[in-house]
C-alpha cells in the first residue's frame, strides 16, 4: 500500500495529565487510559544521571566525529552521506535525520539495559501491567535519535505497526524532548483496531494483507496522532499492536535551538512461554535480533474475547 506521507496530518501535542502521572507505579487512570487509547506516561520515572551516561555514551561513538553533540550544525551537514556500510553494522544506520544506535552488542550493555528496561521501577510498572514473572530481559533496541529535518526540508511521520510478536513497549526519554522535536506518536486507540489482523494475539504474523491495509488507510485518515514529549527520565508505556511512528523535529527551524530526540525503547513479555524464533520475520537471531520479545507456542489466535489474555489488567 503506497501512503502519501506529505498528504498526512501532523500530530497535535499529548496534553493530558492523568492523576498521579508522577507516581512510581501505574495508577488504576493510567489502566483505564491505557486499555482504552493504549498507552499512559509516567513523567519523572527515572533519574537523569544514568540516562547522561547513555547520552555521552551514543555522542561518543559517532564515527569519525561527523556530528557531534556541541555543534548542532553538524546535524544538519547531511552526515548520513558519509555513513558508510560498515559504519551501520557498528553503530547502527543513520538514514538522512533517524539514526538507529544498534548493533549485537550496543543495546545490551549493562550499564543501558540497568538504567532503563531492568530499573526497578520499570518492571514493578511492567509486572504490574502483564503480571509475572517477566520473561527476563536480555537487551533493549539501542538508542533512537531523531535530527531536526534541514529549513530546506518537509519533515513528515512515518506510521507503522511492528510486525513482529510485541507485548508491551516502553519509551524512555533519555534528554528532554521538548514540543514538536520529534516525539513518540501514537494512534490512540488503535491496538484494538490492528490486533485482529495478526495469527497470534501477541506474536504471530500479519494474515489478511489487503484488510490490514485498508485498516491503516482507515486510521491515517479517521484517528488523530498525538505527539508525546517531556523531560528526561519520562516514559511511554505502550500496547505493541499500536500505530506508532517517530514525530517529525522541527527544532531547527522553529524554537531556539536544534533539539536531537533521544529515546531508547525497551520490550516487556510475561514469562513462563515456549518462545521460539522466527528466523524469516522475527524476532530472533536472524531477523529483528534487537527486539527483545519472542513468539511463543501458547499464544492463540485474536479474538474479541482474549484482548487482554496474557495481561494482569
Amino acid at each position: 500500500m503506497a501512503i502519501d506521507y506529505s498528504a498526512l496530518r501532523e500530530a497535535v501535542p499529548y496534553d493530558t495529565h492523568l492523576p498521579g502521572e508522577t507516581t512510581a507505579g501505574a495508577t488504576p487512570d493510567d489502566i483505564r487510559h491505557f486499555k482504552q487509547h493504549g498507552f499512559f506516561v509516567k513523567r519523572g520515572l527515572l533519574a537523569d544521571a544514568p540516562l547522561a551516561d547513555i547520552r555521552r555514551y551514543m555522542w561518543a561513538r559517532v564515527p569519525r566525529q561527523l556530528m557531534t553533540e556541541s555543534n548542532p550544525d553538524s546535524w544538519l551537514a547531511r552526515p548520513h552521506r558519509k555513513w558508510n556500510a560498515e559504519d551501520g553494522l557498528r553503530v547502527g544506520v543513520l538514514s538522512r535525520g533517524s539514526w538507529k544506535m544498534r548493533s549485537r552488542t550496543i543495546g545490551t550493555e549493562q550499564f543501558m539495559v540497568d538504567a532503563t528496561a531492568r530499573h526497578p521501577r520499570m518492571v514493578a510498572i511492567a509486572g504490574q501491567m502483564i503480571g509475572t514473572p517477566l520473561k527476563e530481559t536480555q537487551r533493549v533496541r539501542g538508542v533512537y535519535c531523531i535530527l531536526p529535518h534541514p529549513p530546506h526540508v518537509t519533515g513528515t511521520l512515518g506510521p507503522h505497526t511492528d510486525d513482529q510478536a510485541a507485548q508491551l513497549g516502553a519509551m524512555v526519554l533519555i534528554d528532554d524532548v521538548p514540543p514538536r522535536c520529534g516525539g513518540f506518536t501514537l494512534w490512540p486507540g488503535s491496538h484494538l483496531i490492528f490486533r485482529r489482523f495478526w495469527s497470534a494475539n501477541v506474536g504471530g504474523r500479519i494474515v489478511d494483507q489487503d484488510a490490514y491495509e485498508a485498516a491503516v488507510a482507515a486510521v491515517l485518515t479517521d484517528v488523530q496522532p498525538v505527539e508525546i514529549t517531556g523531560k528526561a527520565g519520562d516514559v511511554v508505556f505502550w500496547h505493541g499492536r499500536m500505530m506508532h511512528s517517530a514525530g517529525i523535529n522541527h527544532s531547527a527551524v522553529e524554537g531556539n535551538r536544534p533539539v536531537a530526540r533521544l529515546v531508547v525503547p525497551c520490550d516487556y513479555q510475561l514469562g513462563g512461554k515456549t518462545y521460539y524464533d522466527d528466523d524469516e520475520q522475527g524476532p530472533g537471531a536472524k531477523a529483528q535480533w534487537w527486539v527483545d520479545t519472542r513468539n511463543f507456542r501458547e499464544d492463540p489466535p485474536p479474538t474479541d474475547d482474549n484482548v487482554w489474555l496474557d495481561w494482569l489488567i
